[in-house]
């Protein structure tokens, strides 16, 4: 049967899976994301603390990241920053926590996002183009009511 769903794919949408693999692999071992995640926590900082912008900050710098790095990963790198800055001013972490999950498992505009969108994009006849004209209205979305919600329900205090 995992031939079988291999030859169903076809060759290019393997390349894309294994570029994708590949390229998440980079910005995890070369220390990109942890860089990347560095400038969030510094901006958090800078803010004072505010909920709702800290908030935004945590959801988009991570749904962003997760448009070209498997969202597993964007989630294992932001984790441990969102501990540290709430630590650093004294605030309860699962209102962020709940934002990157959240985020990161909302960016499916990139086949490099998650597994299932190349299989997606090739069963479906989609292009790039389309995937992200189609996705970015739902994606904005999503970011405004995780935000405004959990927020809400879990502020920075």
């Amino acid at each position: 049967k995992k031939k079988e769903a291999v030859d169903a794919m076809g060759i290019s949408m393997a390349l894309v899976i294994a570029g994708s693999l590949s390229l998440a692999g980079a910005l995890s071992s070369t220390g990109a994301g942890e860089m990347i995640g560095g400038f969030v926590s510094n901006f958090a900082h800078s803010v004072g603390g505010n909920s709702y912008i800290v908030g935004f900050i945590f959801f988009i710098f991570p749904f962003a990241l997760t448009q070209f790095m498997l969202n597993r990963a964007t989630m294992l790198i932001f984790h441990p920053i969102a501990i540290a800055t709430c630590a650093s001013i004294g605030a309860n972490p699962v209102g962020l926590m709940i934002l990157i999950q959240a985020a990161c498992l909302s960016a499916y505009m990139t086949p490099m996002a998650t597994a299932a969108v190349p299989y997606l994009m090739s069963y479906g006849g989609y292009d790039q183009k389309s995937m992200i004209k189609q996705s970015l209205p739902l994606a904005i979305i999503c970011c405004i009511v995780s935000v405004g919600w959990i927020m809400t329900l879990y502020p920075l205090q």
